[in-house]
């Protein structure tokens, strides 16, 4: 089963959405750049209102060691992912204290997934998954590293899919422009561990119970139609 995160989460959201078994994380922005910026209190207080099946995940961007490990004990986390320039020791540091730990890279429009093997082959001993998100645009805040609802090339992930064969030791997630009218497209090309999605779940800025309904049933539909093929 693609598991599905829905980022972003704000207080006022209605999370009824995470009792469904198909929605395995919610996401909490704490990069003050952001728009879907809320503090540690804002995140736990939220959490009272989180099936308890769903993980918390908390994002951070080149933030100070210390802060990241005070907001995630304050806001319950289960799992931290870094959005920006962590250094191993870093995501090391992390996992040690017991959090489970994603590192987010950008994926550009331009650059070959050479690159992006090494990158993620650099990292990937030391997370427990690695999430590939669209690079932000130029006229991005640079703290603001996700969350600007465009895609990325999804055909080079079937090339990264051909690189890494079974050098691939940990979980990929893909975010940015995922959409329930695009998430089968994305399914077709390639199939990743999970789907990171959120301003393709919103409507006049704020999360969509209705749209985060059709993207369930937008993975669910595929999953039923791929499995029905074998």
């Amino acid at each position: 089963m693609v598991q599905l995160k829905i980022c972003g989460m704000r207080p006022g959201d209605d999370l009824s959405f995470t009792r469904h078994p198909e929605i395995t994380h919610v996401g909490f922005i704490f990069v003050p750049e952001s728009r879907r910026c809320v503090t540690a209190a804002d995140a736990a207080e939220m959490g009272k209102h989180i099936d308890d099946s769903c993980k918390k995940v908390g994002v951070f961007v080149n933030e100070l060691l210390e802060r990241v490990i005070d907001t995630a004990r304050t806001a319950r986390l289960d799992v931290i992912q870094l959005h920006g320039n962590e250094s191993i020791e870093t995501c090391e540091t992390l996992k040690d204290m017991g959090w489970t730990v994603w590192k987010s890279l950008s994926v550009h429009r331009e650059e070959n997934t050479d690159g992006l093997v090494q990158t993620i082959e650099t990292y990937a001993p030391h997370v427990d998954a690695i999430l590939l998100d669209a690079a932000p645009p130029k006229d991005a805040g640079k703290s603001v590293t996700g969350g600007h609802g465009v895609s990325f090339d999804w055909s080079k992930l079937s090339e990264l899919n051909e690189q890494m064969k079974s050098n691939l030791v940990v979980p990929i997630w893909v975010a940015g422009g995922i959409r329930p009218d695009n998430a089968a497209t994305l399914l077709d090309t390639y199939q990743p561990f999970g789907l990171d999605v959120s301003s393709g779940v919103e409507e006049n800025g704020r999360k969509s119970n209705q749209q985060i309904e059709a993207m369930r049933e937008a993975v669910r539909h595929y999953e039923n139609n791929h499995t029905a093929a074998r």
